[in-house]
């Protein structure tokens, strides 16, 4: 990076040592990567070669993972193409980036007010995975889950199989129910 930056620049090693209060072997050693530069000192270095830093800290997620409101658009192409059994599973699949992620970047992925999948139930059923993970990760169910359009009627059996419907009934996590979505608490407890 540094090397690049001091490329772009169109300044020699010993230039950026003298714009950074620094030695030219030092400038040399960084480049190589013999030495690594602290963050203050990368930044001077960066900014001898008339480049801003900005420093991003963003909450560590599950390689991949993706919050509730960056499904929606997938979801929403799922159901616009017929695939309903796809936009179910990418529901299911969650659990394992939200249980593969930090604690701050589960808070992250269920953050996010998510914007409207064209299908209540899904809706409805975005709403009750925040707040069933939430419940499981020990933090506050965002306040979204509360909108008005995050319960559906009629109730949404998710199996969609009406020999199950007792037994989904009897199962299903109450944050689930809440919202009007039915879903068996097994789903979400694969290993």
């Amino acid at each position: 990076m540094i090397r690049s930056a001091r490329r772009a620049a169109g300044i020699t090693q010993a230039e950026l040592a003298e714009r950074a209060a620094t030695t030219q072997s030092a400038v040399a050693a960084y480049e190589s990567g013999a030495r690594r530069p602290n963050l203050a000192t990368l930044t001077r270095l960066l900014e001898g070669c008339e480049h801003d830093v900005e420093v991003l800290a963003r909450p560590r997620v599950r390689r991949g993972a993706a919050s509730l409101a960056e499904l929606c658009p997938v979801i929403s192409e799922d159901l616009a193409g017929g695939r309903e059994n796809d936009a179910v599973r990418l529901l299911f699949g969650f659990a394992d980036d939200f249980r593969g992620s930090s604690r701050p970047g589960r808070i992250a992925l269920i953050a996010e007010d998510p914007p409207p999948t064209g299908d209540p139930r899904f809706d409805a059923a975005l709403a009750g995975l925040a707040e069933f993970f939430a419940a499981e990760a020990g933090v506050a169910a965002p306040p979204w889950v509360n909108g008005s359009r995050r319960f559906v009627e009629p109730w949404w059996f998710v199996a969609s199989r009406p020999a199950f419907d007792a037994y989904t009934l009897a199962n299903t996590p109450a944050v689930f129910a809440r919202h009007g979505v039915f879903i068996a608490r097994e789903v979400f407890d694969r290993v």
